[in-house]
């Protein structure tokens, strides 16, 4: 089984991890963080998971390059900027970057994807789809067929992009967000959950979707005049 160390110590490394552990296709040995980060460890040795924690800046001493390789583990921080260069960093250390591709998730022999990549249980990648470097891909996002995916960018759970879209260099895709087919979206831009794109935008263009307004009653008041007779409880 191949040998692998996590960098990252936070929620995205816990999902990474936990998927990991159930598919049994790598050996996590160790979690790593640069060194400001790591937690007091009261004079004795850090463990996450049961596995040490190591310092980033000396993790080759630890684990040379050639005896294990890497999945940098973190979110989309500084619109994923962070964790392209954690990538640099790691590779420049020798590390071999892995990626975690679901088989829970739907999609075929056709997909070549890069580094890095986090690819979750139910994304659906259609025929055609190019898939960058260090791309994060959550549960049932769908990728429309013939997209091209560009390095860094974060797609969350049930985003949906139509045929034939270009997505930038590290931008940010929210929950539910919609992008039409046949569209560009530049680098750097920013899609806020449930947010809907029907034409292309420019570099660093940012999207947001008004949220529902609260509606006037409380719950309980709202349930109660609501209740359907067939519940058993005439309407009132």
């Amino acid at each position: 089984m191949k040998r692998l160390i996590i960098f990252g110590l936070g929620k995205i490394s816990d999902v990474a991890y936990h998927h990991l552990v159930r598919d049994n296709e790598y050996q996590v040995v160790a979690f790593t963080c640069d060194a400001e980060w790591l937690p007091p460890a009261d004079g004795r040795e850090n463990m996450h998971f049961g596995h040490p924690v190591l310092p980033f800046e000396d993790i080759e001493r630890h684990y040379p390059p050639e005896s294990v390789s890497m999945f940098v583990a973190i979110g989309y921080h500084d619109l994923n900027a962070l964790r392209a260069k954690k990538c640099q960093e790691a590779k420049a250390k020798g590390y071999t970057l892995i990626s975690y591709v679901s088989p829970r998730a739907d999609l075929g022999p056709w997909l070549e994807v890069g580094e890095n990549c986090l690819i979750l249980d139910g994304v659906g990648v259609q025929p055609g789809v190019q898939i960058g470097n260090n791309v994060s891909l959550w549960n049932n996002a769908l990728i429309g067929h013939h997209s091209v995916i560009h390095d860094h960018c974060w797609i969350a759970a049930g985003a949906t992009l139509g045929g034939v879209v270009t997505l930038g260099e590290r931008s940010f895709v929210g929950l539910n967000a919609t992008i039409g087919g046949e569209l560009s979206i530049g680098a750097d831009c920013f899609l806020g959950a449930a947010s809907l794109v029907v034409k292309s935008a420019a570099p660093r263009s940012v999207f947001i979707a008004r949220s529902t307004d609260k509606f006037r009653l409380e719950s309980d008041v709202f349930l109660r005049m609501t209740m359907m007779p067939a519940l058993g409880t005439p309407k009132k």
